[in-house]
């Protein structure tokens, strides 16, 4: 897994890539077939924000959020992206195989005489 840190107006301090890189090794248990990730942190005038992009070989999930603090928003746009994430692994898992459809009892009988 790549993962490239971009700062607009703000130093991505090792801090932050460390916080960054716990919280998507989580994600990984569940998305094997990570590709790329690019972080980025932002600050304008007291709103920090945090877009966070995951690449894997089948999904691409983007999420973002915006806070007084930068932790706060790095940890609301890692929430988010992992419930992107959950939700795509829970649809791969859980789909519903079409079988055939079931005929009522009455035009069997029906169809008998």
């Amino acid at each position: 897994m790549k993962i490239n840190f971009t700062g607009r107006h703000v130093e991505v301090s090792e801090a932050l890539r460390i916080a960054s890189r716990e919280r998507l090794e989580k994600m990984t248990t569940f998305l094997d077939d990570v590709i790329d990730v690019h972080v980025i942190f932002s600050v304008d005038n007291h709103r920090h924000s945090v877009e966070v992009s995951l690449k894997t070989r089948h999904d691409t999930f983007v999420a973002s959020s915006e806070s007084s603090d930068m932790y706060k928003s790095l940890a609301q746009a890692m929430d988010k992206l992992d419930a992107q994430a959950h939700k795509r692994h829970d649809k791969k898992v859980t789909v519903e195989h079409v079988g055939k459809p079931e005929i009522p009892e009455e035009a069997v009988e029906a169809a008998e005489n």
